[in-house]
């Protein structure tokens, strides 16, 4: 993801009220399949700055048939990403329609998946832990100097907290 300028914002708690519009639609396009559905990332930290996407992780029984489903995704404005990787989960994203903006990812795993642990533990653990979030702001903040490696950097960083916990 290169650009320009990496935005942050403080929390606001249309973060809340958009991921629960977001739910509603997810349940109806997963249907039985969906088992759980988390408000995920920096904009689920309350106490720090984020850049401004909302991600959502929805927990599915299985990945198998869920692309047959594009078109409603599609219908709901979120549109499939294609990931080098292989399909071990799918992610969809939510654009303004003015200018392209991501709004919103939803990242969709199979319940078996070891890394759904590991987001939901980073949430907890920052949430309860305010000089951790702050800390993950500040480092966050400094690498956002250099989009081109931000995604890098972070990863890195959420590794080392990961691996404390």
């Amino acid at each position: 993801m290169t650009q320009s300028k990496i935005q942050f914002l403080p929390y606001t708690p249309m973060y809340k009220e958009f991921y629960l519009k977001e739910c509603k639609a997810l349940e109806k396009v997963l249907r039985n399949n969906c088992i759980d559905i988390h408000h995920v990332g920096s904009t689920a930290i309350s106490k720090i700055k984020a850049v401004p996407v909302l991600d959502i992780l929805c927990i599915a029984h299985t990945l198998d048939g869920i692309s047959i489903f594009e078109d409603e995704f599609n219908r709901l404005g979120l549109t499939l990403v294609k990931e080098e990787k292989g399909p071990e989960r799918m992610i969809f994203e939510r654009k303004s329609k003015d200018d392209g903006t991501v709004l919103s990812r939803i990242y969709i795993y199979e319940k078996s998946d070891p890394r759904i642990d590991d987001i939901l533990d980073l949430r907890d653990y920052l949430n309860k832990n305010e000089e951790a979030a702050k800390s993950y702001e500040a480092s966050k903040l400094e690498f956002s100097k250099d989009a081109d490696s931000y995604e890098s950097k972070k990863s890195a960083l959420i590794d080392v907290i990961l691996t404390a916990l």
